[in-house]
């Protein structure tokens, strides 16, 4: 009974530490992950390179409020993106 209360005592810790620290990185993974929503192949990496790297999308391409960016263009959430 004791080495299982032992072992339940070190666990709590460990399990709570490790769901409670989400670091930037993480937090930034969370975020390019939501807006590349619906984008694929080389587009959807070069989106995501940029993302994680620090450097905002705005930047390297448009900013859609409607849609999603494909190249220098912005085009409809349902179109495939198939610029290379």
């Amino acid at each position: 009974m004791r080495k299982y209360l032992i072992a339940v005592v070190m666990t709590v810790p460990l399990a709570m530490s490790a769901s409670a620290q989400v670091n930037p990185q993480q937090q930034r993974m969370t975020e390019c992950n939501a807006q590349a929503k619906g984008m694929t192949g080389d587009a959807r990496k070069n989106f995501m390179s940029t993302c994680l790297s620090g450097g905002s999308a705005g930047a390297q391409g448009p900013h859609c409020t409607k849609g999603k960016p494909c190249g220098n263009t912005c085009i409809a959430m349902d179109k495939e993106c198939h610029i290379k």
